[in-house]
């Protein structure tokens, strides 16, 4: 896989990390000017958004089924630091949870939330999408991001908990204690069942080093709990990018 050029690496660690410490970060958005048409422009580190050629997110249509491994996903609870990064609500996590992936295994940094979900399954947008990124601990710069798409139903209480504690923007980030964020995943059978596929970041600067898992099934989330997301980010989601000869395989 080809590692990213230095300030390529460099936002993507300000994108896995708290976005606050990284310098300006709004210089892009998801509309006008500076929306998904316009990234590659903005900055010379963002070229892939445009010139990319395993671009994410995608539209998860044609699945083919495979046998393999689940996904080892090792997180635990711990306290979480939440805040709007200027593009979305974050939750930082503290560190000891991980994911094993194909043999390989990253530490999980952080979770953020977009409306609607910027994957789509055979062209069927979800109202929100929650993805776990997760840093490589070979230190070879690759990031592993589970994507967790959720319906509208019944309030989920641990997103309700995140909603509780979310400060303005650029005030201090609100802590929720305890926190394990394997509630968040898809219960019951087939909870664990995936799509597969390699793509990239979806924000700039959209670097192709993302190896994406998301979740067949779906998880719960009010209408209201919805709203109060909107309320700050009503679309907050890239447009599907083509797949270019890649290939979708599911575990299920």
């Amino acid at each position: 896989m080809r590692r990213p050029a230095l300030p390529a690496l460099l936002a993507i660690m300000c994108l896995v990390g708290t976005l606050q410490a990284c310098g300006p970060d709004r210089d892009w958005s998801y509309e006008g000017d500076t929306g998904p048409d316009r990234w590659a422009s903005i900055d010379s580190t963002y070229a892939a958004c445009a010139s990319g050629m395993r671009q994410s997110p995608v539209d998860l249509a044609g699945a083919t089924p495979r046998a393999g491994s689940a996904l080892g996903i090792r997180w635990r609870s711990g306290d979480v630091q939440v805040l709007d990064n200027g593009h979305a609500i974050q939750a930082d996590v503290e560190e000891g949870s991980s994911i094993v992936l194909e043999g390989r295994r990253f530490s999980l940094a952080q979770f953020h939330f977009h409306l609607p979900s910027e994957h789509t399954v055979d062209g069927e947008v979800s109202p929100m999408e929650i993805q776990f990124v997760h840093r490589a601990e070979d230190g070879e710069g690759d990031l592993a991001v589970i994507g967790v798409l959720a319906h509208a139903a019944e309030a989920h209480p641990s997103i309700e908990r995140i909603l509780n504690v979310v400060p303005r923007y650029r005030d201090d980030p609100g802590v929720v204690a305890g926190f394990n964020p394997r509630a968040l995943l898809p219960p019951g059978p087939g909870g664990g069942d995936y799509f597969r596929y390699e793509g990239s970041l979806t924000t700039p600067p959209c670097s192709e080093v993302v190896s994406w898992a998301v979740m067949t099934a779906p998880i719960p989330v009010s209408q209201e709990q919805l709203d109060a997301f909107a309320a700050r980010y009503p679309m907050n989601a890239r447009p599907v990018q083509p797949l270019n000869g890649r290939s979708i395989r599911v575990r299920g």
